[in-house]
């Protein structure tokens, strides 16, 4: 496949994702070098253009809308007016206006993701536009408001203008990032020699950057509009945007054959919805996987579970789905102040000495602010705290915004106090300032970060409809304000603005305390090895303080990730050192222990009669610790042993259904009982950047293969195993078995509440990192376990898959180790374990965390389970 890679640029990745199956990665040695963003395709510009033309037309028209609902028609006034309702009116149609036409950004989503994709549907929005804006200008002039036809005029014009408002915004931010197809990161070579790698991630969120500065430069427009109202009259100031969505409507669809689109993706957003409903009928999404159905008995429950294209990785994508928008439950709160520059804000600006400056001029303020601040978070601030290895995630840039747009409302309660104390009129305009400019600062980490948010943290079936979620929480907003209709006028005002700004502050504080109190504990990597310290600490009591992080987590299929890909036992694969013996006996105790005791955590675990030959003589020290602690063990007679074979054991081992095995972790780490512990989906490029905040004590790192090239870390001793496995439905095999060659493992290993399924191996290729499948490789794997155990051959056996993965190996064996890397920073490194982590994790894990004890016994009260 295509690396997308031009001269001078090295790929870090091979191919493409294609769907739950994706591509090869290959090693390179510098990932430790600086993040920079990618140029951004010349085909984005064009949307960004079409953009910023759809919000000269929203902000140029609703600019105006206060003074038109709320002053009567009278031309030789100070302030214009048309329909004369008053301020609670006029703030009330206006915040309707917000609620329909951000809350119709989910039927926007529906008709793009399900019908016509989003090309289509921005350019039928853009004919309704078209449509509402012909009615709204029409019923604007002298005449019409004379003759008592604005106000109908106006709702028509709001519902239908808003239909069109929610069909662009739910699918263009989605159709400007899907313009960018890198999807890995790769290495280049600046022309000053410098090598440096171009991360797709930091280029979505330039992109999302420029595209709000673009929206920002649309949103000036009630700079015309509203001297064109009080100058000439509401008419003209309507038929401007007229124009201009005419003009952005063209140039769209005469750019079709430019753009990149993707197909509407049969009922994404209803499969969805019926997904959501099992969920909660099942009271997880764990639960609702076909897998756990049929486990349990229920999947003739719900019809569409039974459907072929209902999979344990669709449930995934749409759990994965909602979980991008947690932090959107919050937004509502935001925008509500948001929304008060729009309305109340231009209103007390009335009661100020204007001095020939229209009332509604300064809420241009906001967009010019973000114009200024925009370029400058991109080139200067931004870079800076990638430079230190500051990580300033989603999460730090919210409470900023909330914390900016509670102040801007401290502000504005101050000011309305001053204007009741003082003589009517006598405060000058511009000292309203502030407002517009702190509100602008906080939309740059509040909106910009949102968008990001629903683009990269979604599934790409359901990116419209994500987007859309984020625009509904301004309509909710609007809702909400409705409500306050009755306090959004005189004498309340002072208590309306204080109310907000303490309620926006306490918000910022929920965040801030949750995102410090779960930095203490940061694990990087949610492989078995990550999973078993998360499960370890919540087990102590800490699950509460825990964060993981990684690319990859649970219910992902990628040829780094390794742990789904294990045959998942226990087996004399392991090394014959003191920490490998020792973590072994641990982890086989410690597994036995959960199965006895019929604990949650040994769901997909099984006690399995285990036969494992050698073919030269194994390490007698290796033998005789593991006949210590094994069940059920005897030496296999000489006289049964295969040719070929010198030693064999049969024993009671423990297989595990290593794929449903990490997400049932990762379920029920994240429950209350377990801590609720976190898991988040990011790429870390460095130790330094795990770092999540000042309150972040220890950093377990269990990154794995990566652990050769993480800055901070950069391990030489670390290097790739590589392994292919055939997965095939075997109901006739009940026993594990093993066969350790020179130069080759052979293994069956049946899986635990699999419908039969059974893993076939392998290879141990040393410093072998070729991703691609190899048939002679598969053909021997067949015909050696064929060998090994006959009834394969019976007729029963079924392929069902082929899989190659990468087993992350050290020189020595693994590495525990505790390293401090500043006063009052821990990192404990634990990785290394090659095609142990299933059997030795949980005694790693347990060495792990008590290198740590004394830290950890710093972190206040705990919950133990």
């Amino acid at each position: 496949m295509s690396t997308d890679c031009k001269k001078g640029e090295t790929p870090v990745t091979q191919t493409e994702p294609e769907g739950p199956s994706r591509g090869d990665l290959v090693s390179v040695e510098s990932t430790g070098l600086r993040r920079i963003p990618d140029r951004i395709p010349w085909v984005v510009l064009l949307v960004i253009i079409v953009e910023l033309g759809e919000r000269f037309t929203y902000f140029g028209l609703s600019g105006p809308f206060q003074n038109y609902i709320k002053n009567p028609y009278d031309p030789g006034a100070e302030l214009p007016g048309a329909l004369g309702r008053g301020q609670a009116v006029a703030t009330a149609l206006g915040n309707f206006f917000k609620f329909w036409a951000y809350g119709s950004t989910v039927l926007g989503a529906v008709v793009a993701d399900q019908f016509v994709g989003k090309f289509k549907a921005i350019l039928i929005a853009c004919g309704i536009y078209v449509v509402g804006l012909t009615i709204l200008v029409t019923t604007a002039t002298p005449s019409a408001i004379k003759g008592g036809s604005a106000f109908g005029g106006l709702v028509a014009a709001m519902v239908i203008i808003g239909a069109g408002t929610g069909g662009i915004k739910a699918n263009v931010t989605p159709f400007c990032a899907e313009q960018y197809q890198k999807a890995h990161a790769y290495v280049k070579t600046l022309k000053s020699g410098e090598q440096v790698i171009v991360d797709p991630e930091l280029t979505v969120e330039r992109m999302f950057l420029w595209f709000y500065w673009a929206v920002n430069i649309g949103a000036l427009s009630p700079l015309i509009t509203v001297n064109v109202e009080a100058h000439v009259g509401f008419w003209l100031a309507y038929l401007i945007p007229l124009i201009v969505i005419v003009i952005v409507t063209a140039l769209f669809l005469c750019s079709n054959k430019l753009f990149r689109k993707t197909q509407p993706q049969g009922s994404p957003i209803v499969d969805a919805a019926r997904t959501v409903h099992i969920a909660i009928a099942e009271r997880s999404f764990q639960k609702a996987k076909p897998s756990a159905l049929r486990e349990n008995g229920k999947i003739d429950r719900y019809p569409f579970a039974n459907k072929s294209d209902y999979t344990d990785y669709s449930v995934e994508k749409v759990r994965t789905g909602i979980t991008a928008c947690k932090l959107f439950l919050l937004f509502p709160f935001y925008f509500i102040c948001w929304t008060q520059i729009w309305n109340n804000v231009i209103s007390q600006a009335g009661q100020m000495a204007l001095h020939g400056t229209p009332n509604d001029l300064l809420q241009n303020l906001d967009p010019i602010a973000l114009i200024i601040f925009i370029p400058l978070l991109d080139f200067v601030v931004y870079p800076l705290l990638r430079r230190y290895n500051i990580n300033f995630r989603p999460e730090l840039k919210v409470t900023a915004g909330f914390f900016l747009a509670s102040l801007s409302m401290v502000y504005a309660c101050v000011l309305q106090h001053y204007i009741y104390k003082s003589p009517p009129n006598s405060i000058h305009v511009w000292i309203q300032a502030p407002i517009y400019i702190l509100v602008g600062f906080s939309e740059a980490f509040v909106v910009i970060t949102g968008l990001e948010i629903a683009y990269t943290k979604a599934p790409e079936s359901l990116r419209s409809l994500v987007s859309a979620l984020f625009w509904l929480t301004i309509g909710i907003a609007a809702a909400i304000c409705i409500a306050l209709a009755p306090v959004s006028q005189d004498p309340y005002l002072v208590w309306m603005y204080g109310a907000l700004a303490i309620s926006l502050a306490n918000d910022g504080c929920t965040i801030l305390l949750i995102t410090m109190a779960r930095d203490s504990i940061v694990i990087l990597g949610a492989g078995i090895i990550g999973l078993n310290v998360a499960l370890e600490l919540s087990k102590r009591g800490y699950g509460r303080h825990v964060t993981v992080i990684a690319k990859d987590l649970p219910g992902d299929i990628h040829v780094d990730y390794t742990s789904p890909w294990a045959g998942a036992n226990f087996s004399g694969i392991s090394g014959n050192d003191p920490n490998a013996l020792r973590w072994d006996k641990a982890g086989y105790l410690s597994l036995m222990e959960l199965i006895d005791r019929g604990a949650e955590e040994a769901k997909y675990l099984a006690k399995t009669e285990s036969t494992e030959y050698w073919d030269e003589q194994p390490n007698p020290d290796k033998i005789a610790s593991v006949t210590e602690y094994l069940r059920d063990v005897r030496v296999v007679p000489r006289e049964e042993l295969p040719r070929g074979v010198t030693f064999g054991l049969r024993f009671t081992t423990i297989t595990l259904n290593a794929p449903a095995h990490c997400q049932h972790l990762m379920s029920l780490l994240s429950k209350p009982s377990y801590g609720a512990v976190e898991f988040v989906r990011s790429e870390i490029f460095s130790i330094e950047e795990a770092l999540l905040s000042s309150n972040t004590k220890i950093v377990f790192n269990c990154i794995g293969n990566k652990a050769k090239t993480l800055s901070g870390v950069q391990d030489a001793k670390c290097y790739p195993t590589r392994g292919q496995i055939v997965l095939v439905k075997a109901p006739a095999v009940k026993q594990n078995m093993m066969r350790h060659g020179k130069d080759y493992e052979t293994y069956i290993i049946p899986r635990p509440k699999s419908d039969s399924t059974v893993i076939l191996g392998g290879y141990l290729q040393k410093g072998d990192s070729d991703g691609q499948i190899r048939e002679h490789e598969t053909h021997s794997i067949l015909q050696r376990t064929e060998n090994l155990l006959p009834v394969l051959t019976n007729g029963e056996t079924r392929i069902l898959k082929v899989a190659v993965g990468f087993r992350p190996s050290r020189e020595g064996g693994a590495r525990v180790e505790r390293e401090e890397i500043r006063p009052g920073r821990t990192v404990v490194h634990n990785y290394g374990a090659g095609g142990t982590g299933y059997q030795a994790g949980m005694g790693m894990a347990q060495d792990a965390v008590n290198l740590v004890k004394e830290t950890l016994g710093t972190l206040g009260e705990r919950s133990r389970l």
